[in-house]
């Protein structure tokens, strides 16, 4: 008897590979297979990943709990660790997935099919495809290529790529979703990659790899097809991300949500404060898990009356919300002066009165302003429906602006000034006078996209993370860094970073890969 009399591989009350693709939701979901591993686990967007990934920069914390956690933030990585492990895990799951889609979905012709409609499914294939190998060479650096599906473990055993193997194969990617996909989606498809979405990723591609002609063109290319669709910057910085604003037209990618048990996410009640006083639990509906918190360097970073900081961050004295409880409330709030003293006032609060924030809500004296909503209607915390945005309008004008600044082009200054001219923003435009190009498009990228998880991936691809921390005492954690002991864990944010040879410093490819695939015999550095 054959391996395939003899066991059912199917469970019989699901469809099997030779029978799946019948119609067009068929490859629908074989798409959605492709997304899922970066949005349904805890480790990935659905949770942990933007708030870690600001945590192991200078713009955040991780708030000192859950062990494995702690070891990551602080950059105390081994390749045992299991969070690095799902990183990698999920990246290959969607590739895999995609790699399914792109080889079965054709089959679809011989079901009636034209390869017109077909078309935008195998093109969005080949977008996540890219979207995971982006992930993958950022952080791991060179790591097997795998374009055709794999079915035994044999096939898992590949040798690693080098990076320039692995950006063809992004590059093919976005550009093949860039010409095949639509301009929109139906409603019913919400968060789909768009034409738009593939042109944005692949100036991306060519920025990270370097190649800042390309990048240059790509990106201009970018912007002519997202505004002649509809996309734009919003005038409100803070409604791009309301709950009642969704899929509003600065959004080129994001990962939908909804307020359900099997749909929602638990990555914005970590952005809540968990320190609060229960009087004022209400003003967002819960005392929040209170994981994602801002660092004083990245305060700092905010040019003086740039009201992005405060559409970003709560800080001493800021509005926190309204108060509306019922009984008035008298709190003793704490602050220090300028001179470093402690001093104590009261605030007598009544329904409709402004609460202003206090320091002792967060081990970091701040937290996160933006992304937030009120969820105390929910039953559950974790079925929260905030979508959570990868990519906007805004990060592809300073994709533009970065290529053109790294070739000395002082039309950089057009496309960061765009940014900051706003009307909910209206900062001065920067001249050449105020530094060099590179430096100010890194820091308006930096205040622009805070807290959105972006910065690590910048400070990675810019070989810059030894540099920003320096010595363990450039980079402020605690808002009142400056009044605390020098010894004071808060007082500085210090990674262990010093066993990276050399300015790049990668993630460890995972032991149980290393363990599995006899054709990988190499670690990455500082491992």
């Amino acid at each position: 008897m054959s391996e395939e009399e003899f066991l059912d591989r199917y469970p019989k009350d699901e469809p099997a590979p030779n029978i799946f693709f019948v119609d067009e939701s068929s490859a629908k979901a074989a798409v959605a297979a492709a997304y899922q591993p970066w949005t349904r686990s805890s480790s990935m967007y659905q949770r942990d990943l933007v708030i870690m990934f600001d945590g192991m920069s200078d713009d955040g914390h991780w708030r000192p709990s859950r062990g494995a956690s702690i070891q990551q933030s602080e950059w105390n990585i081994t390749p045992e660790h299991g969070t690095i492990r799902n990183y990698w895990r999920y990246a290959y799951q969607s590739v895999n997935a995609a790699n399914y889609a792109i080889e079965k979905i054709p089959t679809l012709l011989e079901k009636g099919m034209t390869q017109e409609e077909l078309d935008p499914y195998i093109a969005e294939a080949h977008f996540v495809r890219g979207f995971s190998y982006l992930f993958l060479v950022n952080f791991f650096g060179e790591v097997p290529l795998i374009e055709s599906p794999l079915s035994s473990m044999a096939e898992f055993e590949q040798p690693k790529s080098s990076t320039d193997q692995i950006y063809e194969r992004i590059i093919n990617d976005f550009t093949l979703a860039r010409e095949k996909l639509p301009e929109e989606w139906p409603t019913s498809y919400t968060g789909s990659a768009t034409k738009a979405t593939a042109a944005a990723y692949l100036a991306k591609t060519q920025l990270y790899r370097e190649d800042f002609t390309a990048a240059e063109t790509a990106a201009r290319s970018a912007i002519e097809i997202a505004e002649n669709t509809g996309y734009h910057l919003v005038d409100d910085y803070m409604s791009i991300f309301d709950i009642n604003n969704e899929a509003n037209p600065e959004l080129l990618f994001y990962i939908p949500y909804i307020e359900a048990d099997d749909y929602g996410a638990n990555y914005m009640v970590q952005r809540l404060s968990r320190d609060l006083p229960p009087e004022l639990s209400h003003i967002w509906g819960v005392s929040g898990w209170g994981y994602h918190l801002p660092q004083r360097d990245l305060y700092e970073a905010y040019e003086e009356g740039d009201p992005r900081r405060e559409y970003t961050i709560f800080s001493t004295g800021d509005a926190f919300g309204v108060y509306n409880a019922g009984e008035p409330l008298t709190y003793t709030h704490e602050r220090y002066n300028d001179s470093g003293e402690l001093v104590t006032y009261d605030s007598t609060y009544t329904a409709g009165d402004t609460v202003a924030y206090d320091y002792r809500w967060s081990p970091t004296g701040m937290n996160v302003r933006k992304d937030i909503y009120n969820i105390g209607h929910l039953p559950n915390e974790r079925w929260a429906g905030k979508d959570v945005p990868l990519m906007r309008m805004a990060d592809l004008y300073l994709i533009l602006a970065e290529a053109l600044a790294e070739q000395g082009n002082n039309e950089a200054l057009v496309w960061v000034n765009k940014v900051r001219a706003r009307p909910s923003v209206d900062m001065p435009p920067k001249t050449a006078a105020d530094g060099s190009l590179v430096e100010l498009v890194r820091h308006e990228r930096r205040v622009e996209l805070a807290l959105e998880g972006q910065r690590l991936w910048d400070l990675v691809r810019w070989g810059e993370m030894k540099n920003i921390f320096g010595d363990g005492t450039r980079v402020k954690r605690h808002f009142y860094s400056d009044y605390l002991p020098l010894d004071h864990s808060d007082r500085f944010d210090n990674p262990n970073l010093d066993n990276y040879p050399g300015d790049l410093v990668l993630f460890p490819i995972p032991q149980n890969e290393l363990d599995q695939n006899s054709e990988i015999n190499e670690q990455n550095p500082g491992y």
